[in-house]
């Protein structure tokens, strides 16, 4: 799952949060309607965000998520790519590798997630138990990207999806941090059987 979720949330009921964009200088985030402008970051000028409002994108995000799911599922979906299960195994068990389903998003659901996540470079989104990934490459071949997106599908697992969106909303790095910790650690196995 791409790494801003929250702060892609926050962005669109603040205005003035998001990612660090690529062209704005340190310090500063892009935020786009019709254009894009650089602003400062609202938190270096306001200081942490008050709860009030990590709880507000955390309803909004919780809400994205289950209707974006609800959508994938009516789209279609299919069961994880044997061969990836297959080198996943030994870092998920069975049950949940059987309940993943993926789905090769289209524009409009990736312009969505890309929005939501306040990220256009957004490779792969977990909703739930369903991953909508951007391309056909990521989902046949992407081992790494897959172990990412699974251990979100264990968080969700875990803290159920108001849990999962309420942290997403208040550290979005706490969340993503494991997923590239398994995302890291998948590489370096790939790599080390020459498989990379």
């Amino acid at each position: 799952m791409a790494n801003r979720l929250a702060s892609g949330a926050l962005a669109l009921l603040t205005g003035c949060l998001g990612l660090p964009a690529h062209g704005c200088p340190s310090g500063q985030y892009e935020v786009c309607v019709s254009g894009c402008i650089c602003l400062p970051d609202a938190r270096e000028v306001l200081g942490p965000l008050p709860g009030e409002v990590s709880q507000v994108a955390a309803g909004a995000l919780q809400q994205w998520i289950v209707q974006a799911r609800t959508d994938a599922l009516a789209s279609g979906v299919e069961a994880i790519p044997t061969a990836i299960r297959d080198q996943l195994a030994p870092y998920y068990d069975a049950s949940l590798l059987d309940e993943v389903h993926y789905r090769i998003g289209d524009s409009s659901e990736l312009g969505t997630a890309s929005a939501m996540l306040n990220d256009p470079d957004v490779k792969a989104v977990t909703l739930v138990d369903v991953i909508l990934f951007r391309d056909r490459e990521g989902a046949l071949r992407d081992v790494a990207l897959w172990a990412h997106e699974l251990k979100h599908v264990q968080q969700y697992r875990e803290w159920g999806v108001e849990g999962f969106a309420a942290r997403y909303a208040e550290d979005p790095d706490s969340v993503e941090a494991p997923a590239y910790e398994v995302q890291t650690k998948v590489t370096k196995a790939l790599r080390a059987k020459g498989e990379l």
